[in-house]
């Protein structure tokens, strides 16, 4: 009796070359996802430091706009200030002659009299809105480094001014009726400091202006 055949399987076993198809399919399946993945960090980035690259843009062009606008403050008032240094200078230069004439002709006993258009040492109110401001705002970084040495000096050198003229009129109230060569000589002597102090005031909003139009020019 014939050897009997074995029994057919329910499912015959896969031919080699399915198989290897397949696994070949799973590895270019398994590829892609890691290439989109990648792409998709990628863009991410991207993205990412162009949002940066744009915002950096956009804030530096806010402060070079806020930097102009304070460049054009701070013009304007220093041409403001320097209308006032004019306005007093000459006065305050006049009445140190005067006294100094009075003085003079009390000294060799000759008749003499307090100059009769004084009218007390001009104060000079100084407008500083525009220099605060651009401190507040941390503009005067921005500025170019002469210019902001410039302003520094120019602002320092007002305040100086102010306190100054303070302690000149506390002087000339210090007054004796029985000493008038000593009050034409204090009189005098706090109008020439004030004329001083103004002349070196008119140099630096001189050089204060220049600075800032040379700035306001390579700006653009």
């Amino acid at each position: 009796m014939p050897p009997s055949e074995p029994p057919e399987t329910e499912h015959a076993a896969a031919p080699p070359n399915a198989s290897r198809a397949g696994a070949v399919q799973s590895r270019h399946d398994e590829r892609q996802h890691w290439k989109r993945l990648l792409f998709e960090v990628v863009l991410l980035v991207a993205s990412a430091a162009l949002a940066l690259v744009v915002n950096d843009w956009n804030n530096e062009r806010e402060r070079r706009q806020l930097a102009h606008r304070v460049l054009e403050e701070l013009k304007l008032e220093v041409q403001q200030n320097r209308q006032e240094v004019d306005a007093e200078l000459g006065y305050h230069e006049k009445m140190a002659q005067s006294f100094r004439a009075s003085r003079e002709a009390l000294a060799r006993g000759e008749q003499w009299e307090q100059p009769a258009d004084f009218d007390g040492l001009h104060q000079i109110l100084f407008q500083r809105a525009a220099y605060e401001a651009a401190m507040m705002s941390q503009t005067l970084p921005h500025l170019a480094p002469n210019t902001l040495s410039v302003l520094a000096a120019l602002y320092t050198q007002q305040d100086e001014y102010t306190q100054n003229l303070r302690l000149y009129a506390a002087a000339t109230l210090q007054s004796d009726d029985k000493d008038a060569s000593r009050d034409l000589r204090l009189t005098e002597n706090c109008l020439k400091q004030m004329a001083a102090s103004e002349r070196r005031l008119s140099g630096l909003l001189d050089k204060a202006k220049d600075a800032i139009d040379a700035e306001l020019d390579a700006r653009g």
